[in-house]
């Protein structure tokens, strides 16, 4: 699975619009999750995509950086787009791709 993800977050960081990838989730989980990385020296950076299987159903969940020059419908829909291409090649009969726009990038370079 660890592979998927790999591509997934390749998939979606190659999407003309997206600028970066988050973490997913609270503030207080990503805390904790960063200090868990620290502590254990596995700072992997290939965490930021999170993909669960519930009942059948592969969810994938990403949090975007977009430029404020594109349109956030268009560049989701064609990050939703290639996400699921990727996990129906992968064989998910029903994928479900949760995308969240957490930051516009407005040409400033990302600190």
């Amino acid at each position: 699975m660890n592979d998927l993800v790999v591509e997934i977050e390749a998939a979606v960081l190659g999407t003309p619009g997206v600028v970066a990838l988050y973490r997913t989730g609270s503030a207080v989980t990503n805390l904790v999750g960063a200090a868990v990385e620290r502590l254990s020296g596995s700072e992997d950076a290939a965490t930021r995509a999170v993909i669960t299987n519930t009942g059948g159903t592969t969810q994938v969940e990403v949090a975007l950086g977009i430029d404020s020059q594109g349109s956030a419908v268009e560049i989701a829909q064609a990050v939703r787009d290639r996400v699921t291409a990727l996990l129906v090649a992968a064989g998910e009969t029903t994928p479900f791709v949760r995308l969240t726009v957490v930051h516009v990038a407005d040409g400033r370079p990302l600190a």
